[in-house]
Parts: structure tokens; C-alpha cells; sequence
């Protein structure tokens, strides 16, 4: 959920980080650094809690003997390269020693004993002169609701869940267990004597592994104290307030630790599902291809759509269209599989207003992977800005023989993950939307980022105070270009809470400017709106044409 506003800028906030021990996690390490080297904010205090440097997110005596067998068997599984697909990503949970940018930084030693931790008098005394602004905690079992009135705004705390329904205890669990799409986590405030959610996040539940299923949380995680701290230091104490729309206090303990009865429950709800999943792409194979309709309007029926079908060993997808004359033409990702050996690049398919099309026509190629071919026109100049996540850039060329042929005219970032990028032209500014990836192994679906510039052919794009505009993984990620209905401006977007690309929305545009972004869920194409489809994953639409790309799962024998 994006943040408050945040727009007249404060002096450096100053921050107090706990932690357990002298060795922290990955995530919380990484965390601390975002803020240690910040401008919006510097730790003067660090206080230790206890001694303990255990690995692991959770005390081993919490565990009933199913469940300790149960996460046995999912880390063997999430280190088995093939049903992992791959290795390399960072372990949240890897105890290292505390970050460089505590070096210097003066810190104390809090208590032994009993959880949680209790800070005497003098210890809060000696706080309180610190004259601190936020205590950070990085999983100190203090009790923070005791500690919390030793800073101006109350601690800060990174936790999996939602704060109510899931509490972030067994993270990753439950959420299986109950069959949820979306798995939550959020950024709590204890402060005045309440907890409650002042930053939220979706991401798609790993429903196979609840160890991937936390990790993601965590990984992605390590940027949200940065962002809320941020948030903090240019809005005031405004922009961390609870999310919520009834501004309701966290919920204490309201699923319990899986004892072995809820394990059993867990495997029997989950492996026929899995087993499902096996049998699927074993059985079949997926295909991707292209729909058209014809007609001058949006359509609102779906079920007249021609289809596509691309050679055998060859996948069509990501269509963007354009006009030329009385010529439609659908820009295309054109992959000859397999996709692990192959890179996708952009062709063209020119149809005439009847319907009759051409074969497709490579137009671009790079030694990377390139995609989700956007194509706009301004100034009776055509560009053209396909996906290169793989070369880590967003890159902008012009045409100097439309269709056919494009000169690349300036990388717009570099050194970026970024997916799915969409521009938009709106009241004499520039806007452009895409999906990134901040943090190694965070998902990639569910965090929205937006830019703008005055000129398309800057250096330098200034990124939205309220970046990430959406941080959920089922209306995030561009399913398409921008579009326009009787003054109104509308994005396509992914639902990738089922599988990616599953299904599109259509978010109308409420407000969009320098200090803010909100946009409202007006429409929802399925796939099964589309005969025989099992994903709908991109929309656009010219007058003349209307095209979008699905799945489809076709027999191997």
C-alpha cells in the first residue's frame, strides 16, 4: 500500500536500531544499511538485546514435532536445484556481523532473561536523552509497547502477515494452509500504547514451500522501514498512520503455532493441489498466442476474439498495436523455444482492416531477452520501448523506416530491473510506469514504480514521492498500454496472485501528478472469457483493433 504524502522536507530524522545480539539477519543487515547511508535519515543509537545469535526466524521449543519435520522436508526441497529453479538467491534469515554503517555509532547493551525484554527506568531514561525520533527494531524481543515512549514517533517493526488474520507468527504458513492467493506483510508502528499496520504489501503465495513463501516477505521486506522512514522525515507524523480503514490495532496472536494436527491438515489440503500442478506440465504443454478483435471501440464481449496460432515451437505474446495507413500492426515478443536456451526479440505482424495478416517480421533483436513491445507516436515521431529487463535497462528507439527498421535513441535508465514498462503523455508531462525489483530474490510482480519528465529525452527521470505507487501483487504490473475513453485515462494491469499474467484489470485513473497516484478497479477480464485460455495477460487497443495474448494448455502426446 503506498504511503501518505510526503512532500516538505524535515532535517534527518534520528533513528535508534535494536536488534538480538551481535549478529543480525540478512534482511535486517540490508535494512540498516538503506537507512544508515539515506538522506532522510542517520542512527545514532544502537541497542543489543539478550545474546542471542541464533539462526532461524523462530525458537525452536515453539515447534511441534510435525512441523519441525514438516520445514525439515520444505529446506531440502527449496535447496533441490530443479524444483527451485536455480540457485543464488539470498538467504533473509543468514546471521552476519553488523553492518559497516554502525561503525562509530554508539551502542548499548539491553538485558538478559525472560521475553520479552523489558527496558528498566534508567535504560529508558538514557533513551530519552538520545533525543531519538523512531526506534527501529530488527526482531529484539523487547517489549515495544514499554519501549516505544522513549522516541518521539514509537518504534517501527518489520513483521510477515497482515496484522490481523495473519500475525506473522509461522510466516508463510497459514496462508497455504487457508488457501489464500496473496500472502501479506507489513510495516507495524507501536506507538501510544497501539500497534496497528501503517505500510502493507501482497505478494503471490508460494503454495508449495512455506520457506519461499516467507523468504519472499522478507526479501522484499528490507526496503519498507526505508520507505516509511522516508515517508517520515518529508511528510510528518501523517504519513504513518494506520492503513487501515478502520485504523484497527493489531490482532495479538490470532493464529497459533501448527501443532502436528494442523500439519497433517496442511499436507492434506496441499497435495492434491501440488500433485495437480505436477500433472499439469507433465501432461501438457503451454502455449501463447494471439487474439484479435476487429472494430473501431474497446469491445465489452470477449468470447468472439480470433485467435493467432503461432508455429509449433514458438510463442507470440506481449501484442502492442499500432496504425499505419489503412495497415494494423501488432508488435510482438516472438520466442523460439526452449525459453531457457533462446531470447525473445520484436517482430511485427501488418494485417489489413479485413483481417488478413502477414507472417511476422523480426524487427529488433538484442543479445538479451526483449518483450512487452510498447509503441507510441508523438510529434508525428514513432518510438518504440520494449522490455530489456535481462540487460538491466529501459530503452527507448525510434523508428527510421516504420515498421521495419529502429535506431536505439538513449537508455532511459540503466542498471535496473524493470519490467513491463508503459509512457504515458498527460497534462505537458511524461509519465512512466513499471515494475522493479529493489531488493535480490523479491518478487517481481507486485511493487508499481512511476517516473515523470518534463522531456522524453532526459537523463534524468524523477521518481515519484509515493514510489511505490501500488505494492500488491494483484493489480500491479502493466498488462498494457495506457488508454483513453471520453477524457478518461485507464491502465491495464496483471492480477499475478494466481499464476503471472492470470488476469487483467482495468484501473481507472483518479489522480495523477507530482504528489499523487490513485487509480480504482473498474473492470476484470478473466480467462475464461477466452475459449480454452488459462491465462489473459496483456490488452491494447487502436481504433481498428483491439489484441490481447493467452495461455492455453495443449497435450504433449
Amino acid at each position: 500500500m503506498p504511503l501518505n504524502g510526503r512532500f516538505r522536507m524535515r532535517p534527518k530524522l534520528r533513528i535508534g536500531t535494536l536488534s538480538a545480539g551481535q549478529r543480525v539477519p540478512y534482511w535486517a543487515a540490508r535494512m540498516m544499511e538503506r537507512i544508515g547511508t539515506s538522506s532522510y535519515a542517520e542512527i545514532g543509537l544502537h541497542v543489543t538485546v539478550g545474546t542471542s545469535d541464533r539462526e532461524g526466524h523462530r525458537p525452536p521449543s515453539s515447534r511441534s514435532l510435525l512441523y519441525r519435520a514438516h520445514e525439515a522436508a520444505d529446506e531440502l526441497v527449496c535447496k533441490t536445484p530443479l524444483l527451485m529453479g536455480g540457485s543464488g538467491r539470498p538467504d533473509p534469515f543468514k546471521h552476519e556481523d553488523l553492518p559497516a554503517v554502525l561503525d562509530g555509532v554508539e551502542r548499548f547493551h539491553l538485558g538478559d532473561g525472560q521475553r520479552p525484554v523489558k527496558a528498566s527506568p534508567d535504560v529508558f531514561d538514557r533513551l530519552k536523552r538520545k533525543d531519538l525520533d523512531v526506534l527501529v527494531d530488527a526482531g529484539s524481543e523487547l517489549d515495544l509497547d514499554d519501549i516505544s515512549a522513549a522516541s518521539r514517533y514509537g518504534v517501527l517493526s518489520f513483521f510477515p502477515g497482515d496484522c490481523m488474520r495473519y500475525d506473522g507468527r509461522s510466516a508463510g504458513f497459514w496462508e497455504i494452509y487457508d488457501g489464500a492467493l496473496a500472502t501479506s506483510s507489513h510495516v507495524r508502528r507501536t506507538h501510544g500504547g497501539r500497534t496497528f499496520p501503517v505500510y502493507l504489501s501482497y505478494s503471490r503465495t508460494v503454495n508449495w514451500s512455506e520457506k519461499r513463501n516467507r523468504e519472499q516477505a522478507y526479501l522484499k521486506g528490507i526496503s519498507f522501514i526505508p520507505r516509511v522512514l522516508e515517508a517520515l522525515c518529508h511528510g510528518g507524523e501523517e504519513a504513518i498512520s494506520p492503513v487501515t480503514d478502520e485504523g484497527a490495532a493489531c490482532a495479538s496472536s490470532s493464529r497459533p503455532s501448527p501443532g502436528n494436527l494442523d500439519v497433517v491438515k496442511f499436507h492434506f489440503r496441499n497435495l492434491p493441489r501440488n500433485a495437480r500442478i505436477i500433472i499439469r506440465k507433465t501432461l501438457y504443454r503451454e502455449s501463447w498466442a494471439i487474439r484479435y478483435k476487429l472494430g473501431e471501440n474497446m469491445p465489452t464481449s470477449f468470447e468472439d476474439f480470433v485467435a493467432m496460432e503461432p508455429p509449433k515451437g514458438v510463442w507470440w505474446g506481449d501484442p502492442h498495436v499500432a496504425r499505419h495507413g489503412d495497415d494494423l500492426l501488432i508488435f510482438i515478443e516472438e520466442l523460439q523455444l526452449p525459453f531457457g536456451k533462446n531470447h525473445g526479440h520484436i517482430s511485427v505482424i501488418k494485417m489489413d482492416p479485413q483481417g488478413r495478416y502477414e507472417r511476422p517480421v523480426k524487427v529488433l533483436e538484442r543479445p538479451y531477452h526483449l518483450s512487452n513491445p510498447l509503441v507510441f507516436e508523438w510529434e508525428g515521431r514513432r518510438f518504440l520501448v520494449p522490455e530489456s529487463a535481462h540487460g538491466r535497462t529501459i530503452e527507448l528507439y525510434e523508428a527510421v523506416e516504420f515498421p521495419y527498421g529502429w535506431k536505439l535513441v538513449k537508455n532511459i535508465m540503466t542498471d535496473v530491473h524493470a519490467v513491463d514498462t508503459t509512457i504515458v503523455r498527460r497534462d505537458g508531462l511524461w509519465w512512466l510506469f513499471c515494475n522493479i525489483k529493489e531488493n535480490e530474490g523479491a518478487p517481481l510482480n507486485d511493487e508499481l514504480f512511476l517516473f515523470y519528465a518534463d522531456d522524453l529525452f532526459t537523463d534524468s527521470w524523477t521518481p515519484h514521492p509515493l514510489n511505490p505507487v501500488i505494492t500488491d501483487v494483484r493489480r500491479a504490473r502493466p498488462a498494457g498500454a495506457f488508454f483513453e475513453q471520453d477524457g478518461v485515462l485507464y491502465r491495464p494491469s496483471q492480477d499475478c496472485s494466481v499464476c503471472y499474467g492470470y488476469a487483467i484489470n482495468i484501473n481507472k485513473v483518479l489522480r495523477l501528478d507530482k504528489q499523487h497516484y490513485e487509480e480504482e478497479q473498474v473492470g476484470y477480464i478473466e480467462p475464461g472469457r477466452f475459449g480454452g485460455a488459462s491465462r489473459v495477460h496483456t490488452m491494447n487497443h487502436v481504433p481498428g483493433i483491439t489484441v490481447v495474448d493467452t495461455f492455453a494448455d495443449l497435450p504433449r502426446f
